[in-house]
């Protein structure tokens, strides 16, 4: 009797293995974010890749994570960093599920809990230290450091400003592209409308579309070098240009501005990113300290 010969099965082919540099170079060709966040992103994405430049995206589990948080802490890097370090990790794992690259996303099972969020800036300046950073700023800058503390916008809001979004007549200014993707208006104080219109009427001034532009026309991208030199010649020590928005926050609230309005102004998402601000408003306690003071008496 002639043996029955059976089929062996089909080899299945193992699934490809997807290296993190590769996901990531991916990531930033497909993912739709703004310019200020990829530059944001790409930083991220370097402290990843640096560290583990031969890493698969199967072999990222808890041990991995630990191991890239003592390396960065190491190197004396704050917690602050490292949690939007391994947030950055987390959006691209999540595309990376989406494309069926791997089927999990391990940031999800990380606690946080031993990494400290750092307290909200709000690092401000005084009337006289925005003196004295005026008065060292360059001729560019100036302009862009006083629509900074009269508007609260933030800087690529301000770099990005075009003149047809600049309504002098209404006084204020409409700003279709925010980092809350929700358009606002920013109302304008006179200091703003004379620094405007002294910035498009300037004699020389190319033509552009920008507000602040460079002699070509072309939008200024970056301010940080003439910025940073502008604080050390003022003597202005732990400041950002983006502080300039915590001061115009500041100076609202010190006289007398309600805070919902001034979280409108602000664009932000909620009434309580506007409320780090509040402590500095104490004229209400004063006056309820007096009539305290009173009915003791």
């Amino acid at each position: 009797m002639q043996k029955r010969r059976f089929k062996s099965a089909p080899r299945v082919s193992k699934a490809r293995r997807y290296t993190l540099v590769e996901t990531i170079d991916r990531f930033f060709r497909e993912a739709t974010v703004k310019k200020g966040t990829r530059r944001t992103y790409r930083s991220n994405a370097k402290n990843w890749t640096t560290t583990f430049p031969r890493l698969h995206l199967d072999e990222v589990d808890r041990s991995i994570l630990a191991r890239f948080v003592s390396i960065r802490k190491d190197k004396g890097v704050t917690d602050t960093t490292i949690r939007r370090d391994i947030a950055f990790l987390g959006t691209v794992f999540s595309m990376a599920i989406s494309w069926g690259w791997i089927d999990a996303n391990p940031i999800t099972a990380l606690s946080k809990k031993f990494l400290k969020e750092s307290p909200p800036r709000t690092r401000f300046l005084t009337r006289r230290e925005f003196d004295r950073l005026y008065a060292a700023a360059s001729e560019t800058l100036k302009p862009q450091i006083v629509l900074a503390v009269e508007t609260g916008m933030r800087k690529e809001e301000l770099l990005g400003l075009t003149i047809d979004a600049i309504d002098l007549r209404r006084r204020e200014i409409h700003l279709q592209e925010t980092k809350t993707n929700s358009p606002r208006r920013v109302p304008l104080s006179d200091v703003a409308i004379a620094t405007i219109s002294d910035l498009i009427a300037r004699p020389g001034r190319p033509p552009s579309r920008f507000l602040f532009c460079k002699p070509d026309g072309t939008r200024i991208l970056c301010n940080k070098k003439g910025f940073r030199a502008a604080c050390d010649r003022a003597a202005i020590v732990d400041f950002r240009f983006h502080d300039l928005r915590h001061t115009f926050a500041s100076w609202w609230v010190q006289s007398g501005g309600d805070l919902y309005k001034l979280s409108r102004v602000l664009g932000h998402r909620t009434l309580q990113m506007s409320a780090r601000y509040g402590h500095l408003r104490t004229d209400d306690l004063h006056e309820e300290m007096r009539k305290v003071e009173t009915r003791r008496g």
